[in-house]
């Protein structure tokens, strides 16, 4: 008897222990977990003021140095500028802009008035109408999918292919494009296809309609990028700190220099589209920088004047600037490659759009003297002759503002020379862009 009371208060002391041991872990858990969340939030808003001081002192003091003046062989010169600073986060994928994306081609330019959108409507048609591909049967050709991108606020672009009903809607897509809201193969949908009349059937372009909405998301892109405020690792490292599980952390601050090539580089955009074209904005601003970042290819439209000679040798040492890097000395032969910042960028060749159609007229002179301005930049791609000069014609001033010229129905004289010019240029810049690797076949 005595023996069965002692095993019994063994085991009453044992349950008794149990219960205890238990009561007292889920007492702690409980508080841990009421009081971890509590902590972090003290924490949070007694160190976030001292947090967001520091990290303001620190990226005004980088956006400072990115635009100050350098002393390179005692000549003050100014300074690679904010684009260039570091430091540099690329999408993971890319590299896939070396060979393996889609052609990209920036049509490029920081004068204005020389013709760009006139140039990417042109080739878009041509290569959309004259070339075919069999990424999507292997048994069948059927055509180039051409994707224009129109960075342009004024969307000049844009009026060409989308009708004013499903134009103006706000936010501009080209907003939601350059604020990197179209990622994750978003782009294909927002897409819009041709919806003006007067272009033949069917026409495999489709268009990021620009507004002028998206000159205000380019500057608060510009400054958010620039004064990146965000106190998201301070949040990490407290959650961390009181062993509270971060419900995202591999949320980080992207690069707006490259969410146009993230975006792009999306499989589902890539196999979605043949070929991209951008209809780039003259002067280099959010959407200018992003087009760089996210082309394989830039095709740089000039009119044949002495002034814009000039801004194509300007140009010509900017890109070279943002693909290999800023100067480190006066001869401009060495550089910080560092700095470089859309290193797979490839110039295809200067064209002289906007040329007057004057019959035998000698544009030697004028093309000479381009040449030497373009000879002595530090790149120095291929002037293109007089018989791949875009001219100007009485289609395109037509056409202006209600559909591309090329694509029109129309047949007559001044539509055949229009397609015939653009045909022998499109024809010329196919191999540049890889298109018998990449299986186009011209029709």
């Amino acid at each position: 008897m005595m023996a069965v009371r002692l095993q019994l208060a063994v085991w009453r002391g044992f349950v008794v222990t149990v219960f205890r041991d238990v009561w007292e872990y889920l007492a702690a858990a409980t508080i841990l977990a009421i009081a971890g969340p509590v902590l972090t939030a003290i924490f949070y808003f007694l160190l976030r003021p001292f947090y967001l001081a520091f990290k303001a002192l620190r990226v005004v003091r980088a956006a400072r140095k990115a635009v100050a003046r350098v002393d390179i062989e005692g000549v003050q010169t100014e300074g690679a500028g904010f684009w260039l600073q570091t430091p540099i986060i690329r999408p993971k994928n890319y590299a896939e802009l070396k060979g393996s994306s889609i052609p990209i081609m920036m049509i490029g330019a920081t004068k204005g008035g020389v013709g760009k959108t006139t140039l990417a409507g042109g080739l878009a048609a041509h290569f959309a109408m004259r070339w075919t591909q069999r990424r999507q049967d292997r048994s069948t050709d059927k055509p180039l999918r051409v994707l224009v991108i129109d960075q342009d606020f004024q969307g000049s672009f844009t009026t060409m292919t989308v009708h004013a009903d499903f134009r103006y809607l706000l936010p501009s897509k080209a907003n939601k494009l350059v604020s990197g809201e179209l990622g994750k193969g978003a782009l294909v949908a927002e897409a819009q296809p041709p919806t003006q009349s007067g272009m033949v059937t069917p026409l495999t372009i489709w268009t990021i309609p620009a507004y002028y909405d998206l000159a205000q998301a380019e500057n608060r892109m510009l400054v958010e990028w620039l004064l990146p405020l965000d106190d998201r690792n301070l949040v990490s490292r407290l959650l961390r700190l009181f062993r509270v599980r971060d419900p995202d952390p591999t949320k980080e601050q992207k690069d707006v220099r490259y969410l146009l090539a993230e975006a792009l580089l999306d499989p589902k955009v890539q196999q979605s589209f043949d070929l991209v074209i951008i209809d780039s904005p003259p002067r280099l601003t959010t959407s200018h920088i992003q087009a760089m970042c996210a082309a394989t290819h830039i095709l740089i439209p000039t009119i044949l004047d002495g002034l814009s000679g000039d801004a194509v040798a300007r140009y010509l040492d900017q890109i070279a600037t943002h693909k290999y890097g800023p100067k480190s000395d006066a001869s401009g032969q060495n550089r910080n490659p560092h700095m470089a910042i859309c290193p797979h960028i490839e110039p295809i060749a200067i064209v002289c759009s906007m040329v007057p159609n004057v019959a035998n007229k000698d544009w030697s002179g004028p093309l000479k003297v381009l040449t030497n301005r373009v000879a002595e930049a530090p790149i120095r791609p291929h002037v293109l002759g007089n018989d791949l000069f875009v001219r100007q014609r009485t289609p395109y001033r037509d056409a202006a503002g209600e559909l591309i010229a090329y694509a029109s129905k129309a047949e007559d004289q001044a539509h055949r020379e229009l397609r015939a010019e653009v045909d022998q240029l499109a024809g010329w810049i196919a191999p540049k862009l890889g298109a018998e690797s990449k299986g186009w076949k011209s029709r």
